[in-house]
């Protein structure tokens, strides 16, 4: 899989989202790389650029309010940027999309950066991305030559909105028929799909992964689950191990379970299909869900596993009834764990038997109505009598870490002093009184400071500042927690990529375990990118206990 083929179709999904129509992203990607093209830069530039122009409004999906008509204009290129930083991409990809919504004469937001305060690749995704609205704002049947008219007329603010010489550069783009008719003409969106940028770089794994929890996260937040994706993928993987899926399967699987909501996020709150909106977007949702994986080459078995989640044996499921041998073992699995974190949402507080009484209970009756497949649910009821907890694997839980280590050395406790944090102060403070030897590095990593906060300085100072009276604070505050260890625990401040940080001193130090705490502070982080944990799972080599 590459970046082009991955990125593009779900490019759609943020002209959904936002509110624009389809093909806008991919309008600014192309003409931001053929404008930097035509500036003299280089093809690796010109790829930077066009992933730019694809991305720079990535944040407009997510609000902290959650009502994305009413987001802060100065929200969205800083949600944009923070997206686009925990991607493998060409680290200026971040730069030129923090700052896209800067203008020339420093008008812009989000910090008011002018002229050449504001990096190139910023200043050309700028005019794309205006050239991009323009064609938007006009109506579908207004004639190809007017609608170049209204884009030419963009040329009327240059040095004031735009840079002068990147206006010039389009312009003259503007007098080449071809690219003309890829950005405008009637079939600009389809048309599009096809102009790869010349050296696009291949995806790791890792990073298919780590997008398919981006979307998969939105879509729970669009929901009001959050975790929704995350559970299903960890009961999905537990599941298939047990069915004896190969890794191949498996690594699959986990991509299905973690896009498998995506079609929640192009829903048509409009009321477009007719009917009751919110039950026309849960029966079509897995439709639209397999109808953007299939585009991306790579991804075929997960679109079908997708659309077929909410299919059941008997034929009584949906999109399409399908039932017995038509559906996959794989949509099977995706059929049972969704189902799972469904009952689990269902019968939390609940009083009376247990929740893992009550699971088994609810899937042998799904067993015998013939509803969900029979192997899977035994597999699943295996899963439940031997899970302390069901949930996701991504979990860990005191009682059953005490059950079975002996010995415990060396802990490093990463906190940010978050509610979450604090119940993992908790944890720790269980750990040094069950283990008298044990010795604890608390550990507050200050995120690294953007690209682009490097042109305001005084912000850049406040900010450190900040960090260093909130770092304060923390160590007084788990200080005073372990005082009864003190002996046994030391606190450290670093400035870093959080994951990262976490996991080198794990290194450094040899531990026997990281503790953290399931998300932060940071309202972006926890919408757009979920939590640091999901970072310290990905690349620890030491156990790690996520506390809830």
């Amino acid at each position: 899989m590459k970046w082009f083929d991955a990125l593009n179709p779900l490019s759609s999904i943020f002209d959904l989202m936002s509110g624009a129509r389809v093909g806008r992203s991919r309008r600014v990607a192309y003409l931001a790389a053929k404008i930097g093209l035509g500036a003299g830069l280089g093809l690796r530039e010109a790829r930077t650029l066009y992933f730019a122009g694809l991305l720079h409004d990535v944040g407009a999906l997510v609000s902290p309010s959650g009502d994305f008509k009413r987001r802060d204009p100065t929200f969205v290129p800083v949600a944009s940027a923070q997206w686009v930083r925990s991607l493998d991409l060409d680290p200026w990809t971040e730069v030129f999309v923090g700052q896209s919504w800067e203008n020339w004469d420093g008008s812009g937001v989000p910090f008011g950066l002018r002229g050449r305060e504001i990096s190139l690749g910023a200043r050309i995704v700028r005019v794309a991305r205006e050239a991009a609205q323009v064609m938007d704002r006009a109506p579908m049947d207004v004639p190809l030559a007017e609608r170049l008219a209204r884009v030419r007329a963009i040329g009327q603010r240059a040095g004031e909105v735009f840079d002068p010489d990147v206006v010039r550069v389009f312009e003259e783009l503007l007098g080449h028929p071809e690219v003309v008719l890829d950005a405008f003409g009637p079939y600009s969106p389809f048309v599009l799909l096809s102009k790869r940028p010349a050296g696009d770089a291949p995806m790791s794994s890792e990073d298919a992964v780590k997008l398919a929890r981006m979307f998969g996260r939105l879509a729970g937040v669009l929901r009001g689950t959050p975790n929704h994706a995350e559970r299903v993928a960890g009961w999905a993987m537990s599941l298939g191990e047990e069915m004896g899926l190969s890794e191949r399967d498996l690594y699959s699987l986990n991509i299905a379970a973690y896009y498998h909501d995506v079609g929640w996020l192009v829903g048509n709150p409009g009321g477009t299909f007719g009917g009751d909106v919110q039950e026309e977007r849960e029966r079509l949702h897995s439709y639209y869900t397999q109808a953007f994986l299939q585009q991306i080459p790579g991804l075929e078995g997960p679109a079908i596993w997708t659309g077929q989640h909410h299919e059941r044996i008997d034929g009584t499921g949906y999109p399409e009834g399908l039932a017995g041998e038509m559906l996959s073992l794989p949509s099977r699995i995706l059929q049972v764990a969704e189902f799972l974190v469904d009952q689990e949402m269902a019968l939390q507080g609940k009083e009376g038997a247990g929740i893992k009484r009550r699971l088994a209970r609810l899937l042998h009756a799904e067993e015998l109505a013939g509803r969900l497949d029979g192997p899977v649910c035994r597999a699943a009821m295996k899963r439940v009598s031997h899970d302390p907890e069901p949930a996701s694997r991504d979990q860990e839980h005191f009682y059953h870490l005490s059950s079975e280590v002996s010995e415990m050395k060396k802990v490093l406790f990463a906190t940010d002093g978050s509610e979450a944090s604090k119940k993992a102060e908790q944890m720790v403070a269980d750990i040094l009184s069950k283990w008298t030897e044990a010795e604890v590095t608390v550990l507050y990593v200050s995120q690294t400071v953007p690209y682009y906060y490097e042109a305001t300085p005084d912000l850049l100072a406040n900010l450190s500042q900040y960090e260093e009276s909130w770092a304060k604070q923390i160590e007084e505050t788990v200080m005073n927690t372990f005082k009864d260890y003190k002996d046994r625990v030391r606190f450290k401040h670093l400035v870093g990529h959080p994951a990262t940080a976490i996991c080198d001193v794990a290194d450094e130090e040899n531990v026997d375990l990281i503790v953290v705490g399931t998300h932060g502070r940071g309202a972006i982080d926890r919408v757009l990118l979920g939590s640091v944990s999901h970072g310290v799972l990905n690349r620890a080599k030491h156990s790690v206990l996520v506390v809830r």
